[in-house]
């Protein structure tokens, strides 16, 4: 680029030195030119002795890329510091990149993760296995793609050229119940790297949706942080996708309207008792007696345990209690991000409950769900036929307009957690998406071809001391220019 520069100099001067000085037709190209893809180098030796540009916007593209060396620098300090995950660095690199102006092909809902699309893994044991296709045969082993869990691996995957995409989905191994923890980086150069993804902080299994603000890239690496059964990073299949379907986003962690806690998308029930696994999270609400149907757990002793299969933002869940009689049940539920600290998000203990039951809390990061009963009227055994999390839109939607005018004691109850949004509040912002989470008439260009963002960027963020509370964005909040 600065060889055109000059190049366009020289043809400017030969061909325009005699018209008037206050004709400046060089101005229209000189404004198209991106100068924060060149390097320091460029700019301060060549493009700075061109004078073709304003000193400011030279100045400008210089701030932006110290701007981004210091950020990459960070970035590669905490890539060592597991216990103290940079939650908050991910927007405000995605910002930087969006900076850089660069410019990428559009595929639109289209996997181009493919050996058709000559992508190719160019980092990581076995890299054969990620871009196959083949996300059911394999075991201990074959079928997948790894990394030792250190601070030099990853396993990392180069695109057939600059595309600009807005969703990975990752096939983890969840052959027996084990967790990882990882994060997800994305380049242009090779040089320069963005982090899109940081869940080191959170216990991920099976297939991860990972949804982020439309991004440039050519090369994208994933780096495993954690495994609970070893140390090593086992990675089935990945997918690279710019999908249509409208999503929110708090920080990197996606904020579904529609219910997560099912076998299509990979939670599992990993505590209580039941004649058919899973049956609490199969969709079936209507098979139920007093034999089958439901899953159960001993009064004072454990609970229901439903994990995730990565972090989500969900403020609602909804439950069917077994009302094959006129039994009423006590209960409290608390969510996890790591499975060991626990809060409590739902106490219904001083309640009389049964049947379907809408619930309502103060929006956080959730991988682990914790359902105790605590009475039954009829017996010691507490009961649940059907879980949602979150509770499905429509049924939320007129919830939530029934309750409109009511204080709830889940209200009261949030309004005590300090500084903390409220569940009224994350709602007014998710709303607008409960729409269109039943619609499938989402575009993501214009008819001139422009791209319309189909991305909410949630005004809330998540504070580097907690991994699972939500709160109000300060002041200061470089991240709404993403918008």
């Amino acid at each position: 680029m600065p060889n055109h520069v000059l190049g366009f100099k020289k043809w400017h001067e030969l061909h325009y030195h005699d018209q008037d000085t206050n004709w400046k037709p060089i101005e229209n190209i000189v404004s198209k030119v991106r100068l924060t893809l060149m390097s320091m180098n460029e700019l301060l030796k060549i493009v700075r002795y061109s004078n073709l540009f304003d000193l400011n916007h030279l100045m400008d593209a210089i701030d932006s890329i110290n701007d981004e060396t210091k950020t990459s620098v960070n970035n590669n300090n905490n890539n060592n510091n597991d216990e103290n995950p940079n939650r908050n660095g991910n927007n405000k690199d995605l910002y930087l990149n969006r900076r850089k102006n660069y410019r990428g092909r559009l595929r639109l809902d289209e996997n181009i993760a493919t050996k058709t699309h000559h992508a190719q893994v160019v980092d990581g044991e076995m890299k054969h296995a990620l871009l196959d296709g083949d996300v059911t045969n394999y075991d201990l082993d074959r079928g997948f793609t790894r990394h030792p869990i250190d601070d030099t691996r990853c396993i990392c995957v180069k695109l057939d050229g600059p595309s600009i995409i807005n969703h990975i989905k990752l096939l983890l191994w969840d052959k027996d119940t084990r967790a990882y923890s990882f994060y997800v980086e994305v380049s242009v150069d090779e040089v320069t790297w963005t982090r899109i993804i940081d869940y080191r902080a959170y216990l991920c299994r099976s297939w991860q949706k990972l949804y982020f603000a439309p991004v440039v890239v050519t090369s994208i690496r994933i780096v495993g942080t954690y495994n609970t059964v070893n140390k090593v990073f086992h990675l089935v299949s990945l997918e690279v996708f710019y999908i249509q379907k409208p999503f929110a986003l708090v920080g990197d962690i996606y904020a579904p309207v529609d219910n997560i806690a099912t076998l299509e998308a990979s939670a599992v029930v990993s505590e209580g008792v039941s004649r058919i696994r899973n049956a609490l999270i199969n969709g079936d609400c209507l098979s139920y007696d007093w034999d089958s149907g439901y899953t159960c757990h001993q009064l004072g002793s454990g609970g229901i345990v439903i994990q995730l299969c990565q972090p989500h933002v969900v403020s609602s869940m909804r439950l069917l209690l077994w009302d094959c009689d006129s039994r009423s049940y006590s209960y409290y539920i608390e969510t996890s991000y790591d499975n060991i600290t626990w809060i409590k998000a739902v106490d219904k203990q001083t309640v009389e409950c049964r049947s379907w039951e809408i619930l309502t809390f103060s929006p956080r990061i959730v991988v682990f769900i914790r359902i105790c009963g605590t009475h039954n009227t009829a017996n010691e055994v507490f009961h649940c036929v059907h879980f949602e999390c979150p509770c499905r839109p429509d049924v939320l939607k007129a919830y939530m307009n029934k309750q409109a005018s009511i204080v709830t004691a889940n209200d009261k109850e949030e309004e005590e957690e300090e500084d903390a949004i409220t569940y009224k509040q994350f709602y007014k912002f998710l709303e607008p998406l409960l729409q269109t989470s039943t619609t499938n008439n989402s575009f993501s260009t214009t008819d001139d071809g422009s791209l319309i963002p189909t991305h909410t960027l949630l005004p809330f963020t998540i504070k580097p001391s907690s991994s699972s509370a939500i709160y109000p964005h300060g002041t200061e909040n470089e991240e709404n220019s993403l918008l």
